[in-house]
């Protein structure tokens, strides 16, 4: 198998999904088993590649076309990647068991099935890209399928108003960061990533001319321009404003793949430039301020607003700005602990978010609505979807031993580094988001729900028939990660997670990699 596959194989799958649910006749039956044979395929070949990675000394390189970088297409592949193109196809795999059952009652599952593969294809394609360019055009497929999906729910206004303002933001921010593209393809002469290291750090390429003058201006920016796509991208304050409103629209396993993996594309970027391809930039400092000052408003303003939340979908919409505003200051640190930090962190989000929105998922589909107030009492109706929501919470609060206390662990190490003080803001913020998580959780198993709300006497009739089986059985395979991640956490972050970002920081083997290759293919010709 081909590294470049990965991300092809949930595109090709799409393409010709509408084509089969025609052919079949909209065949719910096939469009799932459809979907799921994709999902399943994609995730299989991300575990190939994750021990692929894993088994080489330098990163995997594949080069499209076999046209040499720079001037062709390649992904570059290394540790860091890896263990995220892993964790997305995982999720985006139970996200899709997950929604067979949930989106049951739903036409247009086709189309739903298809923006979710497209979204897997644009989210795995910008984890691997090695190509600046080519991550805008993964972005782009990324903003065309999940403003779509956002808006599956075609005919409530939520639903309207969230795709709505999701998709003119992320346009707004994807501009912003083709802009940049020509500010530094103006300075350096390239937009693949290898190359661009290696006009920064001094190092001649094949193809390309050695850098000449000083390009700390293009390069300034560069990042001023990338730094304010992905405070859009991934909800950093101030551009955080679309996220609630698309959660609130968006059916469930969509804002989860959003919350773990959409959202978290944006942090990767940002760390695959400062760590990697620019490591050792001269306004560093002043990079650094930025992420700290905006990632600590970032998370006091998620916490602060989980507790005044009456919609359980906006309660985690904030929840995952909070936990973007701990990676975004943890960005700024500029240590392979930093880097640790934010790979471990990004994997424990995920998986506990996820357990988060689709425990949340659960309660809706029996009460049929998120309002909190109107949730009240369910607890006791579905003793182990409530259960299994208590561990996603403790987990998020960073309580021990679940998987989310160990990447809050190394963050808080990670800014002890750097101030006492920027550390404190992640034991503040999680000690007020434990407050609205344990409100939201006596509310759901204690409280009396309103008179006159909802579905009425049919809602209550939901309520009577209990557990959803098919859903909780995705959320425990959710929450034996869970547990798992954390139990073992100390041996991942010794096997797994030092290596991946010894890996990503080691930007001479990421050069050398790719133009060993454009070295190899030349010298053939």
């Amino acid at each position: 198998m081909e590294v470049g596959l990965v991300p092809i194989i949930p595109l090709g799958f799409a393409f010709f999904l509408p084509f089969t649910a025609i052919a079949t006749r909209k065949n719910r039956k096939v469009i799932v088993g459809y979907a799921l044979v994709a999902l399943t395929t994609a995730f299989l070949a991300s575990l190939w590649l994750f021990g692929k990675a894993y088994s080489s000394n330098e990163p995997l390189v594949y080069a499209f076309g076999n046209w040499i970088a720079p001037i062709g297409i390649v992904f570059e592949v290394d540790r860091f990647s890896a263990t995220l193109v892993l964790t997305a196809s995982l999720g985006f795999l139970l996200a899709g068991i997950y929604s067979a059952k949930y989106l049951s009652e739903w036409n247009g599952l086709e189309f739903f099935y298809t923006f979710l593969l497209g979204l897997e294809a644009g989210n795995l394609g910008a984890f691997m890209t090695g190509d600046a360019f080519n991550l805008f055009v993964m972005f782009e497929v990324m903003g065309a399928s999940a403003y779509a999906i956002v808006g599956f729910y075609r005919t409530r206004s939520e639903a309207i108003e969230g795709a709505f303002k999701y998709g003119i933001s992320g346009a707004v921010a994807t501009s912003l960061y083709f802009l940049a593209l020509g500010f530094v393809y103006a300075s350096l002469g390239t937009l693949n990533m290898a190359d661009l290291s290696a006009k920064f750090h001094g190092i001649s390429f094949p193809v390309t001319t050695r850098l000449f003058g000083d390009p700390t201006l293009a390069l300034a920016l560069f990042f001023a321009l990338t730094i304010s796509m992905v405070i859009v991208k991934s909800a950093i304050f101030p551009g955080h404003y679309w996220l609630p409103s698309a959660y609130s629209g968006a059916p469930i396993p969509v804002g989860a793949v959003l919350s773990g993996f959409i959202e978290a594309a944006g942090i990767y970027v940002l760390a695959r430039y400062l760590y990697t391809l620019f490591h050792g930039l001269p306004f560093g400092g002043t990079l650094s301020l930025v992420f700290f000052t905006l990632g600590a408003a970032t998370a006091f303003l998620g916490s602060i607003m989980m507790l005044v939340q009456r919609d359980v979908k906006r309660l985690i919409a904030y929840s995952t700005i909070l936990h973007m505003g701990y990676l975004f200051m943890t960005l700024g640190v500029g240590t392979q602990l930093a880097l640790i930090a934010v790979d471990f962190h990004l994997v424990n989000h995920a998986i506990a978010k996820m357990l988060l929105f689709f425990t949340v998922g659960a309660f809706i589909y029996r009460a049929g609505t998120s309002r909190i107030e109107e949730l009240a009492g369910i607890g006791r109706a579905m003793p182990v979807n409530a259960f299994l929501f208590g561990i996603a919470t403790l987990s998020l609060v960073g309580v021990p031993p679940l998987n989310v206390f160990f990447g809050k662990m190394l963050i808080f190490d990670a800014l002890m580094q750097v101030s006492p003080w920027l550390a404190s803001v992640v034991v503040i913020t999680s000690a007020i988001a434990a407050w609205a998580y344990f409100k939201a959780f006596i509310y759901l198993w204690r409280g009396k729900p309103s008179e006159g709300h909802g579905h009425g006497g049919e809602e209550k009739a939901k309520w009577n028939t209990g557990e959803v089986w098919t859903l909780n059985a995705v959320e425990v395979v959710l929450a034996i990660l869970v547990i798992a991640l954390g139990i073992f956490a100390p041996v991942l972050i010794d096997k797994i997670f030092h290596p991946a970002a010894a890996q990503a920081m080691d930007w001479h083997g990421y050069i050398e990699a790719v133009k060993r290759i454009a070295e190899g293919m030349l010298s053939s010709h």
